[in-house]
Formats: structure tokens, sequence, C-alpha cells
């Protein structure tokens, strides 16, 4: 084989490998501002149709539970809870979750993930994805880099309310804030732990 043929050849390979490894660089990371901000409108989306969606299904066009009633047992067949407020909690949080994925799935399909479950390694401390409910957290929604989910961008987390008045903010909920504070263990110290309101959209405290 003459010189420049097996020379042709090798140029060849490096410039594959180069274009090989440029493509990995560029597809394995976490989203840019606009991206996270992108993926963060879908999100709010999803809270508001979730909700609109299981409000009309439940109680009718146009109608929704008074306050009064949310501590009540659900008189419905199927019933996922012991009270109102809960019941519906889980179906918004479900039809939001078939919102995110479907959505989601198309913009951004190896950055994402919905309620994956984590733990610590004891002696590493290495974040791990595990399917033991003790000592783990499961976040409702998870940003993370390309294709692993261990290495966390932001996470999210669905609160719907009960009643069509209770617009409050969930973030002035103890309960709430200690919640974020676990994920906030989790996950990047440059994205705090949000929730995600049918009202508010995405809300952050400014600090944990």
């Amino acid at each position: 084989m003459p010189a420049a043929t097996r020379a042709g050849q090798v140029l060849g390979k490096v410039v594959q490998a180069a274009e090989a490894l440029h493509g990995l660089l560029t597809v394995t990371k976490f989203l840019d501002e606009a991206q996270r901000k992108h993926a963060e409108t879908i999100l709010e989306a999803c809270a508001s149709e979730a909700n609109f969606k299981i409000n009309e299904e439940v109680f009718g066009k146009g109608n929704s539970l008074p306050e009064s009633e949310c501590d009540k047992e659900p008189d419905v067949k199927n019933r996922t809870a012991d009270t109102w407020r809960q019941h519906l909690g889980n179906l918004k949080h479900a039809a939001a979750f078939l919102c995110v994925q479907k959505r989601l799935a198309v913009e951004f399909p190896n950055n994402f993930a919905v309620e994956p479950r984590y733990r610590r390694d004891e002696l590493t401390k290495e974040l791990l994805l595990t399917d033991k409910w003790l000592g783990s957290q499961r976040p409702d929604v998870v940003l993370h880099f390309t294709r692993n989910a261990t290495r966390i961008q932001c996470i999210y987390d669905f609160k719907f309310p009960c009643g069509i008045a209770d617009r409050s903010d969930p973030l002035s909920d103890p309960r709430t804030q200690a919640q974020l504070r676990r994920y906030k263990d989790l996950g990047n110290e440059d994205c705090l732990p949000a929730v995600v309101t049918p009202s508010l959209g995405v809300s952050r405290p400014s600090s944990l």
C-alpha cells in the first residue's frame, strides 16, 4: 500500500476519533441556563394542566372542591387516600408526571428523571439510585447530567392545592422547607430545590 494511502487512512481515523469525541462532549452535559428555564416552563405548564384536568374530571367543568371538604373522606370509587386533599394530590401528581414524561422526552430525553429514588452509600457517601425506601429520598422531577441521574442539576417537587381558594405559598410551610433541605443534600449547590404549583409556577427559597 502506498505511503500516501496509509497516511490518508490514518488521518481519516484521527478525524473520525476527533469528531466522535466532540460529539460526546457536546451531548454529555448539564442543561444550559436557557434550556433549564425552558424545562421549568414545561413543568409549570404540566402543573397547571394537571390541576385543571383532574378538577374537571372529578367535579365537572368549571367546578372544584370547597376548601371545607379537603380533609374529609373521598366519596368516590378507587380512592387513593383517606382524605380529599391526599386523593386529589395523588391524581394530580400522576397527571403531571405523564405530562412531564411526554414533553421533556421530546426536548431533553437524556437529562431528566421522574421520581428517581436516591440514597447515599454509608461508607463512600456516593449518591446512588435505589429501590429501597429506608433512608432514601424520592424527588418528583430531577434535571441531571446527560444519561447520569446521580449527577443532579436541579430538583423539583409538585405541590397541588385541594380547594380552589387555596393559593398559599408552599414555601411558607415548615414541612416543605424541611423537605427541600433534604433534597438540597442530594444535589447541586448552584441550583436550590424548587416547588412547582399551578398558581405560582416554579418557586425557590432564597436559602436553605
